[in-house]
């Protein structure tokens, strides 16, 4: 015989979880389905069990799963070419658009520079070739700076850069 179970709706506080340097945080309160067990302990349904940790993804700054598949498709990537430019494995990035994981801090953080235009696909695709040894230029004489060749990133790749075209980014400093 198959149970159903009896959802009621109930307000939940969110909350962003403690560190070392600060106590939890409440950053809202949302409504929420709940069951309650034979115990009287109250069980979050799985949609509202996912929509707690969207909501706390949001406000930590995580992009989700959706947002990352929205943007690979805004960029008209495939998750290979997104993979292959973020440095991660295709299976990882598959994870996060399904929502079974969040890339790393430092990942989130370059998708969502993306996402807001700061960096562009042409930038990005730049930073793939080998760097420049600046202290070898820098501390070098005239004579061993024959083996040098300092290539800049291509002026077009940063005009669809919004914080270029506002005026505040200084071509100067990056070498075009």
């Amino acid at each position: 015989m198959k149970s159903t179970r009896k959802f009621e709706e109930r307000p939940f506080n969110i909350y962003i979880p403690a560190t070392e340097e600060r106590p939890a945080v409440k950053v809202a309160t949302i409504t929420v389905q709940v069951w309650v067990d034979e115990d009287g302990d109250e069980i979050l349904a799985p949609e509202s069990l996912e929509l707690v940790e969207k909501t706390q993804a949001r406000y930590i700054g995580l992009l989700t799963g959706s947002d990352i598949r929205v943007l690979r498709e805004r960029l008209k990537l495939s998750q290979l070419e997104l993979s292959e430019l973020l440095g991660c494995g295709e299976k990882s990035l598959s994870r996060w658009e399904n929502g079974r994981g969040y890339p790393s801090q430092l990942v989130n953080t370059l998708l969502r520079v993306l996402d807001e235009g700061l960096l562009t696909l042409a930038q990005l695709r730049s930073l793939q070739r080998p760097r420049t040894d600046w202290a070898e230029i820098i501390f070098a004489t005239p004579s061993s700076l024959a083996h040098f060749r300092i290539a800049s990133t291509p002026q077009d790749a940063w005009d669809d850069c919004p914080a270029f075209g506002r005026g505040k980014l200084d071509m100067q400093l990056f070498g075009s």
